[in-house]
């Protein structure tokens, strides 16, 4: 009995034991699972925030525009650095680069997300101008270029005042300066507004970068080239200061554009110079002349006086003169002129020839070399005074193929006179005159081959032996 009950209570001890080891168990399983979990979320707030850590960066801005992702600000800097000593050595100048319109933002990125050195490299390179400390040429305060240094600059302006600094024995500029308000002034520019120093200078002098040009071709004349642009000869003649207006050829290249320079160059010059003293003119009455004639008698010689003189000039050109002294070299001798006062002849025909000029016959009516010669030729020297051959109207004056310059003159009767080759013709067609009135002068003109004039007598219309009508001398 006492066995038994021992037995029983020794297997309710058992199980008292094992229930409280079940339950320290659960107790232990609950405290190692809570220090499990912290231990866990510690280690997660370490990953966390060495995740953070890693991943710190910057968002690059240029001029408000997102130009890339880095992970540190040095590595911008670096090839800002970079870019102004390579521009440096590329531009010959000084580069600087406006940092201030960088601007960072802090954030987060994996590498992968990060902007590539290359990459904004270039994104710095095309939003971020590049500027230089550079000389501007201010013309009253309007900029009219900008160059890299001041050297360049004021080498410029020199150039400008170069052409009017012409010295001589007689000529001696006292001072040079500019009319306009011009200064040379440092500024920070954009590296893409430096401009070469010839282009600077041509815009100066022409007032402008335009360029129109012209080839002359066989037969131009400034007139004729100027006439076709809507042009002056004086305009044309600026705007190619180094062509002589004369001695153009084909192939010529001329500049339409008038210049209008941005800069007027004033010289203040000491000179020396001989002036002519005009002669007077006396006028003598002639009986021996007929009433439209006129004659020198004696030619006129102007005098000369040495004038020392202050000028000022305006890009060459004299815009004012103050006279210092006159010193008489000679004095003029008056020209003497007859003017006729004989009554003039009849305005007609009279039947009768007088020789039109002075001259050796050189070849006679006929044929010659196979062909009609219609008139006869009288070599004289160019400029000499052609004579009507009888009174009568002009029917023809002007350019006639191979006459060259002719006047024609029909005397009534059917009679009518040509004088052919003529350097000058001083009548026109339609106008009456008389008997021995100058109406040309011997030239070369049309197809000739020497100063002479041809001479033709036509009779309704057909040419007639002009010898004779003039007398033995030709005969």
């Amino acid at each position: 009995m006492n066995t038994s009950s021992s037995t029983k209570r020794k297997e309710h001890l058992n199980k008292l034991i094992e229930k409280a080891r079940s339950l320290s168990l659960k107790k232990k399983i609950a405290i190692t699972l809570v220090l499990v979990l912290a231990i866990a979320g510690t280690v997660f707030l370490v990953k966390d925030i060495q995740h953070k850590l890693y991943t710190r960066a910057y968002k690059v801005y240029c001029n408000e525009k997102l130009i890339g992702v880095v992970r540190e600000k040095s590595l911008v800097k670096d090839i800002v650095n970079d870019i102004k000593v390579e521009s440096s050595k590329d531009y010959g100048v000084n580069v600087n680069i406006r940092e201030d319109k960088l601007k960072y933002e802090e954030s987060h990125a994996e590498d992968n997300e990060l902007t590539s050195k290359k990459e904004l490299r270039q994104n710095i390179l095309k939003d971020l101008k590049l500027y230089v400390s550079a000389y501007a040429i201010e013309v009253d305060g309007k900029e009219v270029g900008i160059v890299k240094t001041k050297d360049l600059a004021q080498n410029i302006l020199d150039k400008v005042k170069e052409p009017y600094i012409k010295e001589s024995e007689d000529i001696k500029v006292e001072d040079i300066k500019f009319v306009e308000d011009v200064k040379i002034v440092k500024k920070e520019v954009p590296i893409s507004k430096i401009q070469e120093d010839e282009e600077v200078l041509k815009f100066i002098k022409k007032g402008t970068t335009e360029e129109k040009i012209h080839i002359v071709t066989k037969g131009e004349s400034f007139w004729s080239i100027a006439h076709k642009y809507g042009l002056t000869v004086k305009d044309l003649e600026k705007a190619n200061p180094n062509k002589d207006a004369k001695l153009i050829h084909p192939g010529d290249k001329l500049s339409l554009i008038v210049p209008k320079p941005y800069i007027t160059v004033a010289t203040y010059e000491n000179v020396k110079y001989v002036e002519k003293i005009p002669f007077d003119v006396e006028v003598k009455e002639s009986s021996a002349m007929y009433k439209d004639q006129v004659r020198i008698k004696r030619r006129g010689i102007p005098g000369e006086k040495e004038v020392k003189a202050k000028v000022i000039k305006h890009n060459g050109i004299e815009v004012a003169k103050e006279i210092l002294k006159e010193t008489i070299l000679s004095q003029p001798v008056a020209q003497i002129i007859l003017k006729g006062t004989k009554e003039l002849p009849p305005l007609k025909g009279t039947g009768s020839f007088i020789t039109p000029t002075r001259g050796r016959l050189t070849s006679g009516f006929g044929y010659r070399w196979g062909r009609m010669h219609e008139g006869i030729d009288l070599a004289a020297r160019v400029g000499t005074p052609i004579k009507a051959a009888d009174g009568g109207v002009v029917t023809y004056a002007g350019w006639r193929g191979n006459y060259g310059y002719m006047v024609e003159i029909d005397h009534g009767g059917g009679f009518k006179t040509r004088y052919a080759h003529c350097s000058k013709i001083y009548v026109k067609k339609g106008q009456k005159v008389y008997k021995g009135k100058t109406i040309a002068a011997v030239g070369n003109t049309g197809r000739s081959t020497g100063p002479h004039l041809h001479f033709e007598v036509r009779k309704h219309g057909v040419p007639q032996n002009p010898y004779k009508y003039l007398g033995k001398k030709y005969r």
